[in-house]
């Protein structure tokens, strides 16, 4: 039995598509979301007999669900793949349609009836069903929209609940959340990622292939030609637009709430605004750091070869590990003290060490040893660089943090630690 009595199938005719991989048929067919939420109920007994198992099931549906249905409330261009639904009980009927087109018969196109009896259950998309069951109480007008849906037989034996079993978690299993590079590049609502491609395309410094676009943050050595990643970028671009969050709106916005503000595109007004925000941001920093301007007036294949070396591990600024905390850095420093403009901190950085290989970065990002960069020290690298602007932005747990890293990095005792951080200097 389902966990919630659904409204019958009596009656009920759907045209649809019959087909069949391995030996599971399916049917795909369309369903409206007042049909899914009347007929569709939670996974229950169908796939577990066992209570803890099925209590964990239940569990699993988050509050994910409610963020589905803003999804579905909010955008007008709202779109979801085909749901898996598990049928079962009752007598289905299928009536093939058959037809011939340019001397080609058709006979999976036809009609599937039920008596009333069905009942039916996600297999998968349980999260988008009780999304879409939430949407339609806070905007009924939404039930005559239409989803695909995909319809497999389901039988209540131990072997059938096996083979539905083996889907569910084959389908759960294997799906893969959408990467954030993949995002960067998609993305209509993340104002981060249009902005960012905005730069892409506008700015002297990320346009014509100066930028890698993979899904990974890290540059190699091998690659000769690009300032940084575009993951790497949109990392940047992510700290600056809390800065520009907090000089629009006087709040910083906390990471649960700016994760779900990204998930919803903004006004035009504040797309633009970004937009600008990061265009005059990024082109401070050009004009800052020499080498920024040098790399992007050479159009040579191999421009940033010597600002990524084996030998020496080239410039910070190239490397995303050191590259995000350094932007990291200046947001930070900015929303402590609420400074607006940026260029003053950027200009104070103008000073800083940028050889990889040279104090106070070695053993930090540079390992002198194997030649190669050190990662994971991002936040590390990121309390240095405030250190270095103004220590007593630091936390103190920030502060003991960075002495422990170094204690344990130099081998070295507390005071000495103490000296060689009270050391770090804007040159």
């Amino acid at each position: 039995m389902c966990s919630t009595k659904s409204q019958s199938f009596l009656n009920m005719t759907i045209p649809a598509i019959k087909g069949q991989i391995g030996n599971t048929v399916f049917y795909s067919a369309n369903l409206t979301m007042g049909q899914i939420a009347r007929l569709v109920a939670r996974v229950n007994e169908e796939l577990y007999t066992a209570k803890s198992i099925r209590d964990q099931l239940q569990r699993s549906l988050n509050d994910n669900y409610l963020k589905i249905k803003d999804y579905i409330v909010k955008h007008s261009d709202r779109f979801f793949n085909a749901l898996v639904l598990a049928v079962y009980d009752g007598d289905p009927m299928w009536t093939e349609i058959r037809y011939e087109l340019d001397n080609e018969q058709y006979s999976n196109v036809g009609i599937l009836s039920f008596n009333g009896s069905e009942k039916v259950f996600p297999v998968d998309g349980q999260h988008r069903v009780e999304g879409i069951k939430a949407a339609l109480k806070e905007n009924p007008n939404l039930e005559s929209e239409e989803l695909c849906v995909m319809l497999i037989g389901h039988n209540d034996t131990p072997e059938g609940k096996e083979k539905s079993r083996r889907i569910f978690s084959t389908l759960n299993r294997y799906a893969k959340p959408v990467k954030l590079g993949d995002i960067i590049a998609l993305d209509e609502d993340d104002v981060v990622a249009i902005a960012t491609r905005h730069q892409l395309e506008s700015n002297p410094l990320f346009m014509e292939d100066r930028v890698k676009a993979t899904n990974s943050i890290a540059i190699s050595v091998s690659d000769k030609r690009s300032f940084t990643s575009l993951i790497a970028l949109y990392k940047c671009n992510l700290e600056l637009f809390n800065c520009f969050y907090k000089q629009r709106n006087g709040v910083i916005l906390k990471p649960g709430k700016l994760k779900d503000y990204l998930k919803n595109r903004p006004s035009e007004e504040i797309i633009n605004g970004f937009n600008e925000y990061l265009t005059v941001f990024w082109t401070h920093f050009i004009n800052v750091f020499p080498e920024i301007s040098a790399y992007i007036a050479d159009n040579r294949v191999n421009a940033a070869e010597s600002y990524r070396s084996i030998e020496n591990g080239g410039n910070i600024l190239f490397r995303p590990v050191s590259l995000t905390p350094f932007v990291s850095s200046i947001a930070t420093i900015a929303l402590s003290n609420n400074i607006e403009r940026l260029d003053e901190i950027l200009g104070s950085y103008s000073r800083i060490e940028r050889t990889v290989s040279a104090s106070p970065w070695v053993r930090i990002i540079w390992d002198p040893i194997k030649h190669q960069m050190i990662t994971r020290t991002g936040g590390l690298v990121k309390y240095m660089m405030i250190s270095m602007y103004d220590s007593n932005l630091l936390k103190p747990k920030e502060k003991e943090k960075l002495i422990a890293d170094f204690q344990s990095i130099f081998g070295v005792d507390y005071a000495e630690a103490e000296v060689r951080i009270s050391n770090l200097k804007l040159v």
